[in-house]
């Protein structure tokens, strides 16, 4: 049987509190331990006005505890050959470590006291809001990247927490002050829900102890700063260009409502949007707008699914004076899918695909602990591929029909042009 459906044999759960829960895989053939988890104190949890709050705490936790100063850290961590890291998601706080076993318990302490007495040194967040501020200019600068900050306004509801911007505003960012830092990290972070996976070569009592020693306190709900999830009814589409006059490529950026991670109708619309955008070179649309007519340099699209909903969209870099063909005939493959079945062939293809995946990612240790963490996370269970496997044969070409009319309906498709004016448009009107 596939590693994929042992799993549940494979890998165990404790949930130790209502807000801290620890999986565990041993391997003792492999001398490594990897660590993946989450604290849930990423952006939708930023109070109102204070916008780029999470990312920079998420950029602070390396910076040093009250008890280990940054140097020290990195010396410690360099000289046994680990690491450890974090980064700042919709709603988490993501970190991960890896190291060999022998030191696991001076690694894992190390990254608890990252999340539970980080010391938030008055100099260390000058440097970091400096460069987040960088970070932000570069984002405003990068046709993409504005053409997605921007279509995330055009999708969710105005409430909606993952309509905030993930780095902030520079306006934003500036004001935060440390105690501002302070308050969220005592009021979020160090309540929030802990999700941790280990996988490797471990002794599974020694780091169930680590984790309710480093992790008391903890509470489930990721509501418990008041991050609503906003308005359920769906904004109404909008089209909007961007204009950059020194750029010389430009972004069309399609984008709609989704759902989030458990709802039955993920896995149709997913495999449907391997179809569109991911299978053989960038699916449907890379095969039609790149290789067929040569005028994009990338053309795909990808399904994006959290805790509190999520979106699709489709994507392609082209040169200024494609961007109205390109978009015409993204919109074209976008409603075929709408129109008629796709093939057997595809459909089989992309089920495949995504089997294969799965089974390439947990080829590693961080492969499993990140898969099972995932897994936990979102409350689908360490049965679900096995359960996957069997709801992929019940999955017809008519299931995903039905999920195109539904979800990529172009009544329900925002567009976003970000790039150079088209100067031939311009010369003809």
């Amino acid at each position: 049987m596939a590693l994929d459906a042992e799993l549940p044999k494979l890998v165990g759960v404790q949930r130790i509190s209502e807000g801290l829960r620890i999986l565990t895989y041993q391997n003792n053939a492999n001398p490594t331990l990897a660590a993946y988890g989450s604290l849930q104190a990423g952006s939708s949890f930023d109070p109102e006005g204070k916008s780029g709050i999470a990312e920079l705490t998420s950029r602070l936790l390396l910076r040093g505890s009250r008890k280990l100063g940054a140097a020290k850290m990195a010396d410690q961590l360099e000289s046994v050959g680990a690491a450890i890291s974090f980064r700042n998601t919709q709603d988490n706080i993501v970190f991960q470590a890896r190291t060999t076993s022998t030191w696991t318990l001076k690694v894992l302490g190390i990254l608890a006291q990252c999340l539970t007495k980080p010391a938030f040194n008055t100099r260390d967040i000058e440097k970091e809001k400096e460069q987040l501020l960088t970070e932000i200019r570069l984002r405003d600068d990068d046709t993409t990247r504005r053409g997605l900050n921007e279509l995330h306004r055009l999708v969710y509801p105005l409430k909606h927490p993952y309509r905030r911007d993930k780095l902030g505003t520079s306006e934003s960012v500036q004001a935060i002050q440390r105690r501002d830092i302070l308050d969220y990290f005592e009021t979020v972070a160090s309540k929030a829900q802990v999700v941790i996976a280990l996988a490797g070569h471990m002794k599974p009592d020694q780091l169930l102890s680590w984790a309710e020693e480093s992790f008391p306190d903890r509470t489930e709900s990721y509501n418990h700063h008041g991050a609503a999830a906003g308005d359920t009814d769906n904004p109404k589409p909008e089209a909007k260009q961007i204009i950059m006059p020194h750029k010389t490529q430009s972004d069309i950026l399609l984008g709609a409502p989704a759902m989030e991670r458990r709802q039955p109708d993920y896995e149709p619309l997913n495999l449907l949007n391997v179809i569109l955008g991911e299978l053989g070179f960038m699916g449907r649309l890379g095969q039609r707008v790149r290789d067929k007519e040569g005028l994009a340099y990338s053309c795909t699209s990808f399904l994006n699914a959290a805790t509190r909903g999520g979106s699709w969209t489709a994507l392609a870099g082209v040169n200024p004076r494609n961007v109205a063909r390109a978009a015409g005939l993204m919109k074209e493959e976008i409603a075929r899918v709408g129109n008629e079945n796709v093939t057997g062939e595809e459909l089989e293809a992309a089920k495949q695909n995504q089997i294969g995946s799965a089974l390439m990612e947990l080829e590693s240790t961080e492969g499993v602990a990140r898969t099972s963490h995932n897994l936990e996370y979102f409350g689908l269970g360490l049965d679900y591929f096995a359960h996957r496997r069997e709801l992929y044969q019940k999955i017809s070409t008519s299931d995903l029909l039905d999920m195109a009319r539904k979800y990529l309906d172009s009544k329900r498709i925002s567009t976003i042009i970000v790039g150079p004016k088209d100067k031939t448009a311009a010369s003809k009107s």
